[in-house]
């Protein structure tokens, strides 16, 4: 495992930066992950960036999209200025979706066991504007593999599981169907039920063992995760599965499990209920914030 970067954000300095565009969206798209298609099933409209470690998993058809694949690129959304303005591409937007499998956030590309992949990590630029963007107003979508950066932005919000300070290092879970409680009361509602089935489609996927008393705990539920040097799987119970973090003037959502395949009432109610003020057919101006 590589240590996280020598270098750190004190609770992440209230800049005074707020997103420019109240209806613009961007999407990281990542090889695990796609919750762009919760938001197209809503009529929500978003800009995509290439994030690919290697590929798609979720794409149906031929030619999946490719990490090389010409167009925007995460690095262009966290650290590219803005020509002839004071600010950076990302606070244009008014939330960020970032898909499990987004490049530049883990210790090694998962299918490159020697290759680093932390180059956002270790960008003091990237992190930089990611802690002031959710700081100044911005909100936040992460789910899984993408952890580490709430994990070195907000440390204090979330107790993964293993050591705080080496990449990738929560990322034990067991796959499987978990029974879900839905801790909530607005998801109850949207829900109609107290408790839900959770499909982890992957193994290795992010575990957290508490939260914050300021956090909110949407969905929780007992994981199997394998711990470092034991053969034996453990059970970790009632771990917080989808949390709701208020930072500053933004929020950020984080689930450990991925969106694409659960059903979707249960995705769909996540996204409104984590994210306040989004609402069906948002996100016209998001084309217009990303230049187009």
């Amino acid at each position: 495992m590589r240590v996280l970067a020598l270098f750190t954000l004190a609770g992440c300095i209230d800049s005074g930066v707020t997103a420019i565009e109240l209806d613009a969206i961007a999407v990281v798209n990542g090889d695990f992950d796609d919750i762009g298609a919760t938001l197209a099933r809503n009529e929500i409209g978003s800009v995509a960036f290439n994030g690919y470690i290697a590929q798609s998993t979720t794409w149906v058809g031929d030619e999946p999209p490719k990490r090389d694949d010409p167009g925007r690129t995460v690095e262009s959304l966290f650290t590219e200025a803005v020509p002839g303005e004071a600010k950076f591409q990302i606070e244009k937007f008014n939330i960020v979706f970032l898909n499990s499998g987004t490049r530049g956030l883990n210790a090694f590309r998962y299918n490159y066991s020697l290759e680093a992949d932390d180059s956002l990590l270790l960008d003091p630029t990237a992190m930089q504007n990611a802690c002031e963007y959710v700081d100044g107003g911005g909100s936040l979508f992460v789910t899984d593999w993408a952890y580490d950066l709430i994990e070195f932005c907000w440390p204090k919000t979330v107790e993964f599981l293993d050591d705080d300070d080496v990449v990738d290092a929560a990322q034990l879970g067991v796959a499987g169907t978990v029974l879900a409680d839905i801790d909530d009361e607005a998801l109850r509602e949207l829900l109609g039920t107290s408790v839900i089935n959770i499909e982890f489609n992957y193994s290795d996927f992010a575990v957290m063992e508490k939260v914050s008393s300021d956090t909110e705990v949407l969905v929780s539920g007992d994981v199997t995760y394998d711990p470092p040097g034991s053969a034996e799987p453990t059970v970790l119970a009632g771990a917080p599965l989808a949390i709701r973090i208020p930072v500053s003037r933004g929020q950020i959502v984080f689930s450990s499990f991925h969106m694409f395949p659960q059903t979707t009432a249960l995705a769909d109610a996540l996204l409104f209920r984590g994210l306040d003020g989004l609402e069906r057919g948002d996100g016209d101006k998001s084309l217009e914030a990303a230049g187009e």
